[in-house]
């Protein structure tokens, strides 16, 4: 609506001129970064919870650690992207497993008592700081992160176009229909912690969601990926000065 009224009123301005014109060029707004992270030279992603028993077909906290790995490696922050052979933060809460329903037969109370588990190790400034001293005082990505399938079925507004017996002439005919929809939810919530301190620098969540249609066929790893494609942006602008597209009017 902003940029109607904005046309419509340069219009009026231009009615009146007669010779003057105007050209629409693309202009980039630059965003500082949420923390500066020129202090540190390396970061370790060190892994993110999820709910207890309630995982897809892969192991999405592994999966967003090698994600975020990979995508850090081509930022401009320069920082050295460490690879441990696994997330310390799986190790530590494999202890809190070990105590809680045998085979994954969790109940809801096994579910409770990890996800309690799981938020004190993360906000454990000890143990942050222990694991910074192990790999040298990086910045340390961590966090929870939840997915999980959506039904969305449902009856839908309909709107088709029919011929009328009596007239022969088109009509709109309104009405509800039924839809098969399916989809599946993303949220992620990131720490940023220093290494050094084991303080928490930063925390921010992100909550993305795509549905699809009866007609398509799409697996849940697809749609992960698809969920994370579009909240990568919003991560990496935590950390790297990002620059918003967009364009502007010019009288000339």
């Amino acid at each position: 609506m902003r940029r109607i009224l904005s046309l419509g009123l340069l219009a009026a301005a231009l009615s009146g001129t007669g010779c003057a014109s105007f050209v629409e060029v693309a202009v980039e707004t630059p965003l500082q970064s949420k923390i500066d992270v020129s202090q540190f030279r390396r970061v370790l992603v060190a892994g993110f919870a999820s709910e207890l028993g309630t995982d897809p077909e892969f192991d999405i906290g592994s999966e967003t650690a090698r994600l975020l790995q990979n995508q850090l490696r081509n930022t401009g922050a320069r920082l050295q992207v460490l690879e441990p052979d696994r997330p310390p933060l799986h190790d530590a809460l494999e202890r809190a497993l070990e105590s809680l329903g045998e085979g994954g037969a969790y109940t809801k109370e096994d579910r409770e008592r990890y996800r309690l588990e799981t938020d004190r190790v993360l906000g454990d400034g000890a143990f942050w700081q222990r694991l910074g001293e192990e790999y040298q005082d990086p910045l340390i990505i961590t966090g929870r992160v939840d997915f999980a399938a959506q039904n969305r079925s449902g009856f839908q507004s309909d709107e088709r176009v029919v011929r009328d017996l009596a007239t022969g002439r088109p009509r709109l005919v309104r009405g509800n229909r039924f839809q098969e929809r399916k989809g599946y939810s993303l949220t992620a919530e990131f720490h940023f912690v220093d290494g050094r301190t084991g303080e928490t620098l930063h925390k921010e969540k992100f909550t993305e969601e795509v549905l699809y249609s009866e007609e398509q066929k799409v697996s849940a790893l697809s749609s992960y990926f698809e969920l994370m494609d579009r909240l990568l942006p919003n991560f990496l602008g935590v950390i790297t000065p990002q620059r918003i597209r967009g364009t502007r009017v010019l009288l000339r």
